[in-house]
């Protein structure tokens, strides 16, 4: 299985729209919606973000197929911001999350030599708390429903 990060692109929308408009997987994101996310929402949504200047946004492609979004956002003062969804649930648990958090992370420190990227994961996100863990976060706080993480340069094995 080759995973690997590009770049979002408009047609984009035609896939991810139907991710935004299902609730298991976007249930962890940490964002909800009053109403069906329509096409014209979503290309409007990639739109803007492809124009963001402090943001780096991307697919996730598997065997040259666009399975989920990954991307580092608030990005400034040597460190930014990371999220990330897989949409294509067929491939949940088979490591995608893992390898393509290491290659945006090498692309944060090697590339835009950020010092430190930091996250925050549902409480209830118990999977991809592990992963976090597992790819060299560590929890620095938390609250009620949130668990505050961080990562730093000088921390990610080579």
């Amino acid at each position: 299985m080759e995973v690997s990060i590009r770049p979002l692109m408009m047609e984009d929308a035609y896939t991810s729209v139907k991710w935004r408009n299902d609730s298991e997987v976007f249930k962890y994101t940490g964002n909800t919606y009053n109403h069906e996310i329509t096409i014209q929402d979503e290309l409007s949504w990639i739109k803007n973000v492809i124009q963001a200047e402090n943001e780096y946004r991307c697919a996730i492609i598997v065997d040259n197929q666009y399975v989920g979004n990954i991307y580092l956002t608030n990005i400034g003062n040597g460190s930014a911001v990371y999220h990330i969804f897989l949409g294509e649930k067929s491939i949940w648990g088979k490591g995608v999350a893992r390898r393509a958090s290491q290659l945006i992370l090498k692309y944060a420190f090697d590339s835009l030599n950020l010092n430190k990227v930091e996250l925050n994961v549902k409480m209830k996100n118990e999977r991809a708390i592990e992963l976090y863990k597992r790819i060299g976060f560590q929890e620095y706080s938390h609250d009620e429903k949130w668990i505050h993480m961080i990562i730093v340069k000088e921390w990610v094995q080579r």
